[in-house]
């Protein structure tokens, strides 16, 4: 069972994170250890001394405090964090806003506040708020649209996870906005989207991750018109399963920067390098893919893969007229098989025998010779193998000769089909010359011994 956390005011929780620090702090008489001025904790007077950013999750809170406590304690705070807390009134926020007078990041995600700005009250005027988070919190559209007018400056707006299926439009739009993250809602229209686009109309970067959007029946001068300074988009784990819908963000002039991972557009494409060439042939303005830059190598590549791709295909997109009239009608790659080769159709010549073989050219040069003993009736060491490469060259004479004389596998020889392999019996070695003390007798001699053998062969 989870303990349930006492109810707390901000003041109260500031208190508690931060004023046992100075507890835990090594006191500057045990050593030779700086500790900053600015360091959080309690000063020698018994105030609380805070940093300009402060993060307080999950303690409980749900009010802002006695009026002026707030103010007192954060006089120097620019950023407030205070996701996963129980603050469910809009007074005690603002409460907290107008007392924190250089605010500029305010995160309120994961507190319970899904009501309406009650009758009455106003919301307070906050020009330094630069970051608005309101994740998670079930905020309604009109009561982000009155914190709005009241913070003019708000350039980044996270409304994700708030099960939003549509969009209200605002009396007037807010183009102060330009970084909106909207994940994790329940939009299914892009008609839905363009309001968004018209809401704020200066929207740089829009993020719409996990949002189950199908393909765009939003006309493009729509789009075109909406969305006029979008330079990145992130529609990853959408619907978006045609091609003709992702062409229509052509229309997006500005638009640089795409992420769109997970969509069941790409399904059918198992190879991963092959899914990245298809839509980077398909949005020739970007020059960013799921975070990776285009180069205009890569560019070209995909594009001449994207012409192979449909060569033999009967219905051709439009893309694919295009980007022929720019590198022409290429032929298919080749195909070439890198898999390592296993045997050599080649000819062994021993003598006046002749044998056509399939080679096992994994194996060693002493495993060949021990092959050949039954035929040739010499042990390994003393079977000669000369490689004849029978290709040509320029001139028309055989490539290459060469004896084998280390023990390695056979491939290693560059051995193929239709070359020739020679075996030579290897002659006997002759030894150093006899002691003067101990003449050899007549006859029984080496080299006579040699000469007996080499007749016998005769």
């Amino acid at each position: 069972m989870v303990e349930e956390k006492p109810a707390l005011s901000l003041p109260q929780a500031l208190w508690q994170k931060y004023s046992t620090l100075d507890d835990d702090l090594p006191k500057l008489n045990s050593g030779n250890i700086f500790i900053a001025s600015n360091a959080p904790g309690k000063t020698a007077s018994g105030t609380l001394r805070l940093p300009p950013v402060l993060a307080v999750h999950d303690f409980g809170i749900t009010c802002g405090g006695d009026e002026g406590e707030v103010s007192r304690l954060c006089g120097q705070v620019t950023e407030l964090d205070i996701t996963q807390n129980c603050i469910s009134q809009w007074q005690e926020v603002f409460k907290i806003m107008q007392q924190i007078p250089r605010l500029t990041f305010l995160n309120l995600c994961n507190n319970p506040l899904c009501g309406d700005i009650p009758v009455g009250l106003d919301v307070p005027s906050c020009p330094q708020l630069r970051h608005l988070v309101l994740n998670s919190t079930q905020v309604p559209w009109k009561t982000v649209y009155n914190i709005l007018e009241q913070t003019p400056n708000v350039e980044e707006l996270h409304l994700s996870m708030n099960n939003y299926s549509g969009v209200d439009q605002p009396p007037r739009s807010f183009p102060s906005v330009k970084i909106l993250h909207f994940n994790g809602n329940n939009l299914q229209s892009w008609a839905e989207v363009c309001k968004l686009g018209e809401t704020f109309p200066s929207l740089v970067s829009l993020v719409m991750h996990e949002v189950p959007l199908k393909d765009i029946e939003a006309p493009t001068e729509q789009l075109q018109e909406t969305f006029l300074c979008l330079q990145k988009l992130n529609i990853s784990n959408t619907g978006v399963g045609s091609w003709e819908s992702l062409e229509k963000f052509n229309s997006l002039n500005q638009l640089k920067d795409v992420r769109m991972l997970g969509v069941p557009l790409l399904d059918d494409i198992s190879d991963e390098k092959l899914r990245r060439q298809m839509v980077i042939a398909r949005l020739p303005q970007i020059v960013r893919l799921n975070g990776s830059s285009v180069s205009e190598a890569e560019r070209e590549d995909a594009e001449r893969a994207f012409i192979r791709h449909f060569l033999d295909s009967e219905e051709k997109p439009e893309r694919y007229h295009a980007l022929v009239s720019i590198h022409g009608v290429l032929d298919p790659l080749v195909e070439v098989d890198l898999t390592p080769q296993t045997t050599a159709h080649v000819q062994v010549k021993f003598e006046e025998s002749v044998k056509v073989m399939d080679l096992n050219v994994q194996q060693t040069l002493k495993e060949f010779k021990r092959s050949l003993k039954d035929w040739t009736g010499l042990p390994p060491n003393k079977i000669r193998v000369i490689h004849i490469n029978t290709d040509l060259n320029f001139d028309g004479h055989i490539c290459h000769t060469e004896e084998l004389k280390y023990d390695k596998n056979l491939y290693s020889y560059q051995i193929r089909d239709g070359h020739e392999l020679l075996i030579w019996p290897r002659p006997p070695s002759v030894p150093s010359s006899p002691s003067k003390k101990n003449p050899p007798k007549s006859g029984s001699g080496p080299a006579d011994k040699f000469q007996a053998k080499k007749e016998l062969q005769m």
